[in-house]
């Protein structure tokens, strides 16, 4: 059993809690940075300031998860992966006993999997990724870090998603495709074929927008 440590008290990190419930592991605090903490408790648990977590919950007894979802295309996430690395956490990944995993299946640090997702052979998902639920991951499909993937996607075999990008419900993206860096693929889109990096598509167009993802925040 890991005794595990949320960053963040928002509703994600709320969340998570509550689909930890159903594993071998316990979650015993939350924490956040000194100045965002509102209460000194969260479901029950304290709430610590990350500045100075490790002297009452020590990286060799607790592991962390960096419970923050996609704003500022998943970067303050990644952010918070990486301090929580320099303190000397692990940081802890689940996958939900739901979902069928294939042979020949790699996958980083910080990564959470929810209920019945397919995951065919060969897929590698990096560090710091989130996947929704009834989603298809087709075989040879990588997806690298800090990446956050919603519910209802299909994958096609050989896919590639770029660094820091957002896939939206019940989006499509065919075989062979290579999405970029930061890359926002809306609701609803039909992929059919390689997406530079900071590209926007939505709106069930399939289309590209002008505006790149620095500039569309509203889009998800």
């Amino acid at each position: 059993m890991k005794k595990i440590i949320i960053f963040g008290t928002g509703e994600l990190a709320q969340r998570i809690f509550f689909y930890l419930q159903d594993s071998d592991d316990q979650v015993v605090a939350f924490c956040a940075n000194k100045s965002k903490i509102e209460k000194e408790k969260l479901l029950d648990l304290p709430v610590i300031a990350f500045e100075t977590i490790e002297e009452k919950f020590p990286p060799d007894e607790y592991s962390m998860f960096i419970a923050l979802a996609y704003s500022e295309m998943n970067k303050k996430r990644a952010k918070f992966f990486e301090e929580a690395k320099n303190k000397g956490y692990e940081l802890y990944s689940y996958i939900h006993p739901s979902t069928k995993i294939w042979d020949k299946f790699e996958m980083g640090e910080n990564c959470f999997i929810l209920a019945n997702n397919v995951v065919q052979p060969f897929v590698k998902i990096g560090n710091n990724v989130l996947i929704g639920s009834n989603n298809l991951i087709s075989h040879n499909t990588t997806i690298d870090d800090n990446c956050f993937i919603t519910s209802n996607v299909t994958m096609g075999g050989h896919v590639t998603i770029g660094k820091n990008c957002f896939v939206g419900l019940s989006s499509t993206i065919n075989q062979r495709i290579k999405i970029g860096n930061e890359c926002i693929i809306g609701a609803g889109t039909i992929i059919s074929k390689n997406v530079n990096d900071k590209e926007v598509y939505a709106e069930n167009s399939s289309k590209k927008l002008p505006q790149s993802s620095n500039e569309l925040d509203s889009i998800i």
